[in-house]
Formats: structure tokens, sequence, C-alpha cells
């Protein structure tokens, strides 16, 4: 019998905060001072609400490239910040 070295699969983070914690771990930033969850039929969005949109940059960059819709209407330093993905 052969053996093989086999990476299992991770599945998804759950939440914006488990994909910005580490080890599966939640991290809620300080930035995101006001959250919200609406869940529908196959998709869960979280709004963010920010007075300090310039600290949240980096956090909403990191969500992009771990497969987040990353949407942010902002006014000046404040924002609302919209985070789903399809379930």
């Amino acid at each position: 019998m052969h053996t093989q070295n086999i990476t299992p699969i991770r599945p998804a983070p759950r939440t914006p905060y488990h994909s910005l914690g580490e080890d599966a771990k939640m991290r809620i930033p300080e930035w995101a001072q006001h959250r919200s969850v609406y869940r529908s039929a196959g998709r869960t969005l979280y709004v963010v609400e920010t007075d300090t949109l310039a600290d949240a940059r980096r956090d909403l960059a990191r969500l992009d490239s771990a497969g987040w819709n990353v949407a942010v209407q902002s006014e000046g330093a404040s924002a609302r910040i919209a985070l789903s993905r399809a379930a």
C-alpha cells in the first residue's frame, strides 16, 4: 500500500472575523464599531460601520483576497461596509 502526504482541505472561514483571525480563531478589529448580521437563503451579509475607515483598509484587503465580497460606502473617515460570501 502506498501512502501519500495529503493536505486536508480547510473549510472556508465561517465569518469574516474568522478570516481575520489566526488558527480559526475570531478577531474582531477595533475599527468594527457597529456590527450586524443578516441571513437569507444561501447567503449571509455582515454589515460593519466604522468611524475609522483608514484603519480598516488592510483588513478589508485581506478579506477580499480571502474570497469575501467587500463593498464600502464611505463618507469621509466613516463608512458602512458590507461583507458577504455565498454559502
